[in-house]
């Protein structure tokens, strides 16, 4: 099969797909720019900002009359604004060209960081891990094991889903339960948290997509449109587009700045087990059964099919916006990249074996992102945290941390400081086994880091 699909013919069937069973996505007037149908003289942001002061009732008029690119320029503006100030602030004797350097590096380091150019050489510097310093998040209502764990932008709170159909919002510094709601009886499945905790979003198991206030935990929305379960939801970065994947075979996209359902991206023949999604409009899906990964390049429409590896994939995370991880039911860890077919390096059973011929399912990857820091889970009693090395085109053991259990996620906080691993007694997509003598919870473990 080839690696790129894409086509005018690919393209036509997946919008005869659409009209049929997609979504009925909400019908929304051409927008037509202000300066097209108001007095030809204005030509600033700063004059149409002094007309809204003046008339603050025409501030939605003009949000309706805003063309994209209209919009991306404002945007532009008010982020320039606002790096001037936080560089003003900074050094408030700066003179001019010192703090227009000082805007420059900040816009040059921004832009790197968005686009996955800055990667960060931390394997070298790990030294160990503090098990005896953990700390432990359980609340008795989630009695069942815990299956996704997600971090604020900050990493000052823990969002924790769990079999037993409760999300908690955890004050991570404090120890202490901020918030928590009830889905449903059934499992949660994935949850996912806007960069400022606008908007909490969860996959509880049914069709349908919560959405929460990110901080109250009150649910403010409901998004509708997948006809199966879903299995994962994840937010691009810095922004409210929502990407979820479901046991329908679909990937959706959405904007939760409208609350509004976008289009449909078809090609797994099974149900997707993962999702991920970094700065770019690109995601990366795994297609368990299906055997395939596929990275979507929503912008062209059209998706890139990794299938050199027969195997079931159960978990996928992008490192940088070139290279992805992936684990399989199989066993073995893989190190991918977006321009080669076959994987760049990978570890066959990661995990050990059960048995002679029953590997360890991966049931869990994590990454620290735009880094050379990997990490997997299993049933082992281990979760291995993995060092890439040559630049970046082999995976090499760095940390093997006792942790009993299933292990259902794992996460790093952004500083690479904490490992987060949510363990339960059980699988989190079903329930073929039980290890009755482990505790439910999240471990929130210290990692020893040479400065």
């Amino acid at each position: 099969m080839s690696l790129f699909k894409a086509g005018r013919k690919q393209n036509e069937k997946i919008n005869r797909k659409r009209s049929k069973s997609g979504p009925k996505a909400t019908i929304v007037p051409t927008k037509t720019s202000r300066r097209d149908i108001e007095d030809e003289d204005i030509d600033s942001d700063e004059e149409l900002e002094k007309e809204q002061r003046k008339h603050p009732e025409i501030e939605d008029d003009v949000a309706v009359l805003e063309t994209t690119q209209d919009k991306r320029i404002r945007l532009a503006k008010q982020y320039l604004r606002q790096v001037q100030e936080e560089q003003q602030d900074r050094d408030d004797y700066a003179d001019e060209s010192e703090l227009a350097s000082g805007m420059a590096r900040t816009l040059k380091e921004s832009y790197l960081s968005a686009t996955g150019k800055v990667h960060r050489t931390l394997g070298g510097k790990y030294t160990g891990y503090e098990l005896a310093k953990a700390v432990s998040y359980h609340w008795k209502k989630q009695r069942l094991s815990p299956t996704c764990c997600a971090l604020s932008a900050d990493d000052a709170f823990l969002y924790v889903g769990c079999k037993s159909g409760w999300v908690v919002r955890w004050n991570v510094k404090l120890k202490q339960r901020t918030a928590f709601f009830q889905a449903t009886k059934s499992i949660i499945h994935s949850i996912a948290v806007s960069h400022d905790m606008k908007y909490l979003v969860v996959a509880d198991g049914t069709e349908e997509i919560k959405v929460l206030d990110g901080v109250r935990l009150v649910q403010l929305n409901t998004l509708k449109g997948h006809s199966k379960p879903v299995r994962g939801v994840v937010f691009r970065l810095n922004s409210y587009q929502l990407f979820s994947c479901s046991a329908d075979r679909t990937v959706k996209v959405w904007s939760l700045e409208e609350m509004v359902y976008i289009e449909t991206l078809y090609g797994h023949q099974s149900q997707v087990s993962g999702i991920d999604a970094l700065s770019l409009e690109r995601i990366v899906t795994s297609g368990g059964m299906d055997q395939t990964i596929r990275i979507w390049k929503v912008a062209e429409e059209s998706q890139l099919v990794f299938n050199s590896i027969p195997e079931d994939f159960s978990a996928v995370k992008f490192v940088s916006n070139d290279l992805f991880v992936s684990g399989s039911v199989e066993g073995s860890f893989s190190l991918w990249s977006s321009g080669k077919k076959k994987p760049l390096h990978r570890v066959k059973l990661a995990h050990g074996e059960q048995d002679a011929g029953h590997p360890n399912w991966i049931s869990a990857v994590g990454v620290l992102s735009n880094s050379d820091i990997v990490a997997s889970g299993s049933c082992d009693g281990t979760v291995r945290v993995w060092k890439l090395t040559n630049k970046r085109h082999t995976i090499q053991p760095l940390l093997q941390i006792p942790v009993e259990g299933f292990v259902n996620a794992i996460e790093f906080t952004s500083d690479g400081r904490f490992l987060v691993v949510a363990v339960g007694q059980e699988h989190r997509l079903g329930r073929w086994w039980t290890l009755k003598n482990i505790k439910n919870q999240v471990l929130m473990i210290p990692l020893s880091i040479e400065v």
